[in-house]
């Protein structure tokens, strides 16, 4: 719990100092988490675009990300992922 502090300026002045302000909680979903839409599997995110990264929550260090490009609860394409195309 924030408390204000009293500063003494002298002479017998006192001025409060309160405490900053903390953010609102938003409501907005965190970025570095993905959800999938069809399973409800829950992956950590790190980077943007096509250089995101999928990594299991509980796994603390970044050392065994999700390389096939498929949500791990039902198989469904994770974003940011180009479809291999073929050539022709």
């Amino acid at each position: 719990m924030a408390t204000a502090t009293l500063r003494s300026r002298g002479a017998g002045e006192r001025t409060l100092i309160a405490p900053a302000e903390q953010p609102a909680p938003s409501s907005r979903p965190d970025p570095r988490a993905y959800s999938c839409p069809e399973c409800g599997h829950v992956l950590r995110v790190s980077g943007v675009g096509r250089h995101r990264v999928y990594f299991e929550r509980d796994e603390d260090r970044s050392v065994d990300p999700v390389m096939d490009g498929v949500c791990p609860g039902c198989g469904r394409g994770l974003p940011g992922k180009n479809p291999a195309r073929s050539r022709s």
